[in-house]
């Protein structure tokens, strides 16, 4: 019933949110929506917390790794919803979005969230790919909201890519489902997540080799791994700021995730992970490698955290890498990138709402002009690169050890990656932080730099809970527990040697 109802309530949200009379309305109901979705979240993960029962029904499916990634979704959705409250209503109250947009806005949000939890709920690969194909179409008007500096070829860029993706995606899953038939289950089953998975070892090693190759391509292309990322930069950098927390906090790894679902079933057929381990290691190290590299000339402050993503994801992969430790780290790393990225894109928008600019030569003296975001922007990009207690510094730690032992040249690419990334972006905060300002001011007939008190908003207070627990995160995984919890929820995708 509670997971009937988690499914129900962002459903009702966006019918609500269409009839929503103004804009303030439509906000109040989107945050009352996130909240009830929170505690429907809550009732039905317990049992699967407190007991670590794996439940199934029908065509749904519930264990540790699902609730971990629901879990993720639902706090960015609560954090978003609020933070769309301050940021679609200023820019409401400015003209930029009138009520008709306001009203699409909050309709596709609980659309895009409820998309993303069947993904993450089905047994069913017809479903998830359908599931996964919603949070393309629902999102893409959201990429072209304001029809204007390349939004909306941005928007195209990302549904013809994302979608050209999904649909290689689907030939994989019908392969899956075609190596299960010849395994010898009902066709009825053939597509359930739970019976491949049970009869893999029936499956034809050929066939769930080819099937994997599709799949690791066109969701791939969803997660952003280089050289399959050309949509990502756009997408999240043209989005209002709440939708591209979204966007980069949670989506990419729910497609992560469904790609890992489809992953076991191909390693308990060849008997062990290392030739799926072998794509994640050199997709991993490209999309590192190559973030470094673009991270080093950025120029606009949203791009530059959307090309973060690009190297999270990546490091996520080389962790999927280096096997079950690695596996662990790669749990945690999903917590710390999602709580560090909406923190940084809500910050963002802070940011965007004050200096109407996304170029970092015109955003200067934020320290002295917006005390409370800039402490919020300094200390996310913080824990983004892996200062220690992190949750980030965590997982990189849990990894890196790994690979120092399975593939020590990895490792050490991975880390002269990251200094380049920790060198080149801490010199793009500094020079937003307490640099001069080239161009702009606050606002018209501001001069450059002038000082405007800035007031605390409710995006502040969600910005600080997430950097709290982006923090304490790092120092509990840190702990033998926090590892065995990682470890715990890793087990459900990974197979041991």
């Amino acid at each position: 019933m509670s997971l009937l109802l988690l499914l129900l309530v962002p459903a009702a949200a966006a019918v609500l949110a269409a009839a929503a009379p103004d804009a303030r309305s439509a906000g109040r109901g989107a945050v009352a929506a996130s909240l009830a979705g929170a505690a429907a979240l809550a009732a039905a993960a317990w049992p699967v917390v407190a007991a670590g029962e794996r439940w199934f029904g029908g065509h749904w499916m519930l264990d540790r790794f699902t609730v971990t990634m629901a879990g993720l979704v639902v706090m960015v959705w609560v954090s978003a919803a609020a933070a769309s409250t301050r940021y679609v209503g200023a820019e409401h109250d400015a003209g930029i979005l009138p009520l008709r947009k306001v009203r699409l806005y909050y309709v596709l949000m609980p659309v895009f969230v409820a998309a993303m939890l069947v993904t993450l709920l089905t047994d069913h690969l017809g479903v998830l790919w359908i599931a996964l194909e919603v949070t393309t179409l629902a999102t893409t008007p959201l990429v072209a909201l304001y029809r204007k500096d390349g939004a909306v070829e941005a928007a195209w860029k990302y549904l013809l890519l994302c979608s050209v993706g999904i649909s290689v995606s689907l030939l994989g899953l019908l392969l899956l489902a075609y190596a299960g038939v010849r395994g010898g289950l009902p066709l009825g089953s053939a597509l359930s997540l739970s019976a491949l998975r049970g009869a893999a070892g029936s499956l034809d090693p050929q066939v769930v080799r080819w099937a994997f190759v599709l799949l690791f391509v066109g969701i791939g292309t969803k997660v952003g791994f280089v050289p399959l990322h050309p949509w990502l930069p756009d997408a999240h950098s043209r989005t209002p700021s709440p939708v591209s927390a979204m966007l980069s906090g949670v989506l990419l790894n729910v497609a992560l995730y469904a790609l890992l679902r489809s992953r076991t079933i191909v390693d308990l057929a060849l008997g062990s992970a290392a030739w799926t381990s072998g794509f994640f290691l050199a997709f991993g190290l490209a999309s590192v490698l190559f973030a470094a590299f673009v991270l080093l000339h950025q120029q606009n402050y949203k791009r530059m955290l959307a090309y973060h993503s690009v190297e999270h994801m990546g490091l996520i992969a080389f962790g999927l890498a280096m096997g079950p430790a690695g596996a662990a780290g790669a749990v945690m790393h999903m917590v710390g990138h999602t709580l560090a990225k909406s923190a940084l894109f809500l910050s963002a928008g802070e940011i965007l709402l004050r200096v109407h600019s996304t170029k970092i030569p015109n955003v200067g003296a934020l320290r002295g002009r917006m005390p409370r975001t800039s402490i919020a922007f300094l200390l996310g990009f913080l824990g983004l690169i892996g200062v220690p207690t992190s949750a980030i510094f965590a997982s990189e730690l849990t990894f890196l050890m790994a690979a120092a032992r399975l593939a020590p040249a990895a490792a050490l690419a991975i880390v002269l990656a990251l200094v380049i990334v920790a060198v080149g972006v801490l010199h793009h905060v500094f020079e937003m932080i307490y640099g001069r300002v080239d161009a702009g001011g606050d606002r018209p007939g501001a001069t450059p730099g002038s000082p405007v008190r800035e007031a605390w908003t409710l995006t502040h207070v969600v910005v600080g809970a997430q950097l709290a627990l982006l923090f304490a995160g790092g120092v509990f995984f840190l702990t033998p527990g926090g590892y065995a919890a990682a470890e715990r929820v890793a087990a459900a995708f990974t197979v041991r040697p």
